[in-house]
């Protein structure tokens, strides 16, 4: 069956009932194996992998890489974010229409110095804000930091002066997209405030926390996405 659309999910994706009822392989790549699943015309990809990477060690070659080996040509990205302004509450949708991320650029070029400048997807957002009945997208800009840690009240403050939400994968995954060629576009979860937005820090037991409080509304998105675009 020719496949439509890649889905590349994080925190919200792992719980999913659309994952666990997916039929699932694994697929060799030039930069490690890869577990996909399928549901109808999608891909679907836990940019973690089955053994839960953290942000800084997941391996976004391999999985990029194994999007276009099934000649899948469009990627649909869904991630957990901080909010970065006390208006975009926990709990809202967003559609990433630019990105910040300054350090560890990610290439999966070595030889050619393809120089790209990575852009989201405007067909790709369009069409799902389209989709979306169950929540109103807000357009924002993502600011990607290193991770594995969360980012301190000082920093929250320097980063809500040109972003709007904060999280450690989107930079890096939308570069590798674009130099394989892939149309990208991402749909961003609000599980918490950042650090200093909140009166009280974030640890990562109430992050886990947040994220399952929001998980329903992520499996109706998810189910509504894949009607649509699939």
């Amino acid at each position: 069956m020719d496949r439509k659309m890649a889905i590349i999910g994080g925190s919200n994706l792992f719980e999913s009932e659309v994952v666990r009822q997916a039929q699932h392989e694994s697929i060799r790549t030039p930069y490690g194996a890869v577990t996909a699943y399928y549901t109808g015309n999608a891909m679907l990809i836990q940019r973690h992998g089955i053994q839960n990477y953290p942000p800084h060690k997941i391996n976004h070659k391999a999985n990029l890489s194994a999007v276009k080996m099934r000649n899948i040509d469009r990627v649909l990205a869904i991630s957990s974010v901080g909010s970065l302004k006390r208006e975009i509450a926990p709990g809202t949708c967003c559609i990433v229409r630019d990105f910040i991320s300054f350090y560890n650029i990610p290439t999966i070029d070595t030889e050619n110095r393809i120089h790209i400048t990575p852009v989201m997807s405007g067909q790709i957002s369009d069409t799902v804000k389209k989709c979306a009945e169950t929540c109103k997208l807000q357009e924002v800009v993502y600011w990607q930091t290193t991770g594995p840690r969360f980012e301190t009240p000082a920093e929250i403050r320097m980063m809500a002066n040109f972003a709007d939400v904060v999280g450690m994968t989107l930079g890096s995954e939308a570069t590798i997209a674009c130099e394989l060629g892939l149309e990208y576009a991402s749909v961003c979860m609000v599980d918490n405030f950042a650090n200093g937005i909140a009166p009280t820090l974030l640890d990562f037991d109430a992050f886990n926390k947040l994220v399952e409080q929001n998980q329903g509304e992520m499996d109706d998105f998810l189910e509504e996405v894949l009607q649509c675009l699939c």
